[in-house]
C-alpha cells in the first residue's frame, strides 16, 4: 500500500490491484503526457499530466462506488476502469488526436489492445479481470456510467484539476456534494434533487472553461501547428501507430529529426513563434456549406488566392458543440426527468455552447493580412467580420 499526495484531492491511497496497475510501464508513460497538451503556452502552470488525472479519476470513482454501495468485485472493476481510462492517449493528449485518428480509426478511449498485452494483461489476469469488461466500463456501459457518461468522475476531476493548474477559477465545483447525491435508479446513474445545483455548476464550469482554456485561440493555433507537422511526417512515411505510442518528449524529438516542415513547426512551438488569427468567426458568420467542405480544400483555395504555399494556411474547424449533459437523469421523487427540465439554467447552457464555437484561419504573422483578405474573398465573409479579430490582444499570452 502507498499513499500519493495529490494537490487536488489530498492523499490518494493505492493498494493491491490499483497499485499494480499504476506501476505498469503503460501507466507510467502517462507521466510524460501533458493533460492539456500545449495549453502551457497560455497558462504556464498547465504542466500537469494524464497520470495525475488518472489517479484523480480513480480516487473519485472509489468515493462514488463506496457511496453507491457497490459489491467489492464491481467496485474493483469500476475503479480499475477509472484508473486506466486514459492509457490510450497519444502525445500531448487531445492536441494530436485530429492528426492521428483518421489513420488509426480509433479514439483514445479504445484501449482494449493495450489491455490485452504486456504488463497490464498480466496484472488483470492475476486479479481475474477481463480486458473486454474493463473496456466496456470505459465505454460507459452498466456501472461504467460512473467512469464515462454525461456527468462522470472523469469530467469532475479534469474540471477541478485543470482549473487548479491554469489558475482559471471557472472549474471550481462542489464535487463532494455531487458525489453524495448520485444514485442508481433502474440501472441509470442519476442525480437526486438535492444535487441538481451541484450538477448545474459542473455544466456551467465546463461551458466557461471551454473558451477560456480548452478552446483558447492560442491552444487551437498550436494544436493545428503540431497536427500539421505530424501529418507531414506521416505523408513522408512515419507510422501513425508509432507516433501515437510516443510521449510528449519523444514526439518533439521525432518532429525535429524529421527535418523540414515538421521540424519548423516544432521549433516555432518551442519558441512560441506561433501562427496568428487571420479569420476567427462564430458559427453564424459562416455559410453552412463550409461545414461540409474538407479543411484541406479550404486551405488550398485560400493559399491559391493569397499566392502563398498551402503549408502556411491552417484551417481550424472544431467539432460542432454537443451538449448531452442536459439529458442526464435527475431523480425527483420517484420520477426520472432530464436535467434540463429540472434546472432552467441547463437548457440555457446548451444554447450558449454554440456561441463559444469559432472557425479559424491561421497564418504566420507576416502573412496574416494577405491570408485574411484571401479568406474573406474565398469564404464570402464580410470585411468587418474578419478585421475585428485584429483588435484582440494577440501578441501577449492572451
Amino acid at each position: 500500500m502507498t499513499e500519493v499526495r495529490d494537490p487536488v484531492h489530498g492523499y490518494v491511497r493505492l493498494e493491491g490491484l490499483a497499485l499494480r496497475l499504476a506501476n505498469t510501464p503503460q501507466m507510467q508513460r502517462l507521466r510524460w503526457i501533458k493533460q492539456l497538451g500545449l495549453a502551457n503556452l497560455v497558462y504556464p502552470g498547465a504542466n500537469h499530466t494524464r497520470f495525475e488525472h488518472s489517479l484523480g479519476a480513480y480516487y473519485m470513482a472509489s468515493l462514488l462506488t463506496d457511496h453507491l454501495g457497490l459489491e467489492e468485485e464491481e467496485r474493483q472493476e469500476v475503479c480499475a476502469a477509472a484508473l486506466l481510462h486514459d492509457v490510450g492517449h497519444g502525445p500531448l493528449s487531445h492536441a494530436t488526436e485530429s492528426a492521428l485518428t483518421p489513420f488509426l480509426r480509433t479514439e483514445h478511449e479504445s484501449v482494449i489492445d493495450i489491455l490485452k498485452r504486456g504488463e497490464l494483461r498480466e496484472v488483470l489476469d492475476e486479479h481475474g479481470l477481463k480486458a473486454s469488461d474493463i473496456q466496456s466500463f470505459i465505454n460507459g456501459q452498466g456501472n461504467g456510467q460512473i467512469v464515462s457518461g454525461e456527468i462522470d468522475v472523469d469530467r469532475m476531476d479534469y474540471l477541478i484539476r485543470d482549473a487548479h493548474y491554469t489558475g482559471v477559477a471557472y472549474g471550481v465545483i462542489d464535487h463532494l456534494r455531487l458525489l453524495q447525491k448520485m444514485t442508481f435508479h433502474q440501472g441509470q446513474l442519476a442525480v437526486e434533487a438535492g444535487g441538481v445545483q451541484a450538477a448545474t455548476s459542473l455544466l456551467i464550469s465546463r461551458l466557461l472553461m471551454h473558451p477560456a482554456v480548452y478552446f483558447h485561440h492560442v491552444c487551437r493555433i498550436s494544436e493545428c501547428m503540431i497536427s500539421s507537422g505530424i501529418r507531414r511526417m506521416i505523408d513522408e512515411g512515419a507510422s501513425p501507430a508509432r507516433i501515437k505510442g510516443m510521449d510528449d518528449i519523444q514526439l518533439f524529438t521525432a518532429l525535429e529529426e524529421a527535418g523540414g516542415y515538421p521540424a519548423e513547426m516544432a521549433a516555432r512551438i518551442k519558441s512560441r513563434q506561433l501562427f496568428k488569427r487571420a479569420v476567427y468567426v462564430d458559427l453564424e458568420s459562416l455559410e453552412p456549406s463550409l461545414l461540409r467542405v474538407s479543411e484541406k480544400i479550404i486551405a488550398q483555395e485560400i493559399a491559391s488566392e493569397a499566392g502563398v504555399d498551402a503549408d502556411w494556411i491552417l484551417v481550424d474547424r472544431p467539432p460542432l458543440p454537443d451538449s448531452p449533459e442536459g439529458s442526464f437523469p435527475a431523480l425527483v421523487g420517484e420520477e426520472i426527468r432530464p436535467l434540463r427540465e429540472v434546472s432552467p439554467l441547463v437548457s440555457i447552457l446548451e444554447r450558449a455552447q454554440r456561441a463559444t464555437w469559432r472557425f479559424g484561419i491561421y497564418a504566420p504573422a507576416e502573412l496574416r493580412d494577405v491570408a485574411a483578405g484571401a479568406a474573406r474573398r474565398c469564404l464570402n465573409l464580410k470585411k468587418s467580420t474578419v478585421q475585428h479579430t485584429f483588435s484582440d490582444i494577440d501578441n501577449g499570452y492572451l
